[in-house]
C-alpha cells in the first residue's frame, strides 16, 4: 500500500466524480482508476461499488475514508516537520465574485504566480450561490464567498468586511439625500440577483424593518446597474469603496439610510473533507491580498 495510492482513493471519494478527482490529483481518470484498484488488491476489499452510474463508497470504503485521512494528514505533517513540502504544482480552480475581480484579484493571482510557479491558477467569477454548487460538486477547489455557507459539506472562514452605500442620478433624487419608506415605495430599486450576497443583506434589512419595495429590477452586473442608477433608472446600493470613485466624478449622488444596510462578511470556502496542503497556501495569500476597496489596475 502506497500513499498515492491512498491519496487516489480518498480524492475519488470525495470529490463528485472520478473524472474531478484526478483533476485535482492531476492524473488521466485511468491512471487514478489503476491506483484505487491497486489499493483494493492490497486490503482484498472492493471499496467503491461501480455498477451504478456513479461509483459509491462500499461499507470498506466508508470504513477506511476516515483512516485514509488521518494517514495523508500525518504524512503532509511530517514532510512540513522535515522542511520536505513538494512544490505547489498543477492546477488550482477557484470561484470569486465580481467584486473581487474588480479590486483584489489580478494582484493575488500575480502574487501567487511569485510564489508558485509551477501552479496554474484559474479563476472562475459568479454567483455566490453558483460558486458554492460548484465548490461543493468538486469542480472548485476554493471559493471567496459573501456570507457563510450552510452548507454542511463546506467550512466557511471570515477574511473580510465590505460595507456598502446607497446611491442615485442628482436628478433623479431631486436634492434628496436620505432613503426613506416613501422612497423606496416611488423609486425603482436596482439589485443583483437573489443569490448575490449584496441582495441578501438588502433583502434582511428590509424584512428586519418591515419595508416595501414594490418596485425592483435585477440585474446581474454590479457595473452595468451603476450604468443604471448613473442613467436615472433607479437607486442602487454598492461597496462603498467602489462607490466613492463615481460620486467624486459626479456620476451618482451618495444617499443615508436610518439605519444603514448592515455590512456585509465576505470568507473562504472549501470542502471540509478537502486536506490538500494547497488551500491554506492559498487562503494564507489570500488573506494577505484581499481589499475590496483597492481600485482595478485597469480603472
Amino acid at each position: 500500500m502506497t500513499l498515492k495510492q491512498l491519496e487516489a482513493f480518498y480524492a475519488a471519494a470525495t470529490a463528485a466524480s472520478f473524472a474531478l478527482a484526478a483533476t485535482q490529483l492531476h492524473l488521466s481518470q485511468s491512471s487514478l482508476s489503476k491506483r484505487i484498484g491497486d489499493l483494493e488488491r492490497h486490503l482484498g476489499r472492493v471499496l467503491f461499488d461501480r455498477s451504478g452510474h456513479r461509483a459509491t463508497l462500499t461499507q470498506a470504503g466508508r470504513e477506511l475514508l476516515p483512516r485514509a485521512r488521518e494517514i495523508l494528514a500525518a504524512a503532509d505533517a511530517l514532510q512540513a516537520a522535515m522542511g520536505q513540502q513538494a512544490p505547489l504544482a498543477g492546477i488550482c480552480r477557484f470561484g470569486v465574485g465580481e467584486l473581487a475581480a474588480m479590486t483584489w484579484l489580478p494582484r493575488f493571482v500575480a502574487r501567487c504566480r511569485r510564489d508558485f510557479p509551477e501552479l496554474r491558477l484559474e479563476p472562475h467569477v459568479d454567483l455566490g450561490q453558483a460558486l458554492e454548487e460548484r465548490l461543493e460538486s468538486g469542480e472548485l477547489d476554493f471559493a471567496v464567498v459573501a456570507g457563510w455557507s450552510s452548507r454542511s459539506t463546506l467550512v466557511s472562514q471570515t477574511i473580510a468586511k465590505v460595507r456598502y452605500g446607497w446611491a442615485g442620478a442628482p436628478e433623479l433624487l431631486r436634492g434628496h439625500a436620505r432613503i426613506t419608506p416613501r422612497t423606496l415605495q416611488e423609486t425603482v430599486v436596482i439589485t443583483m440577483p437573489p443569490g448575490a450576497g449584496s441582495t441578501r443583506i438588502f433583502d434582511a434589512w428590509v424584512s428586519a424593518h418591515n419595508l416595501d419595495v414594490p418596485r425592483r429590477l435585477t440585474c446581474n452586473n454590479m457595473t452595468a446597474i451603476a450604468g443604471l442608477v448613473s442613467a436615472g433608472v433607479g437607486i442602487g446600493f454598492f461597496p462603498e469603496g467602489w462607490l466613492r470613485p463615481l460620486a467624486e466624478r459626479g456620476a451618482v449622488q451618495l444617499l443615508e439610510s436610518d439605519p444603514p444596510l448592515r455590512s456585509l462578511h465576505y470568507s473562504f470556502q472549501c470542502r471540509r473533507d478537502d486536506i490538500r496542503a494547497i488551500l491554506p497556501a492559498l487562503r494564507e495569500r489570500v488573506m494577505q491580498e484581499v481589499d475590496f476597496s483597492a481600485p482595478h489596475p485597469l480603472r
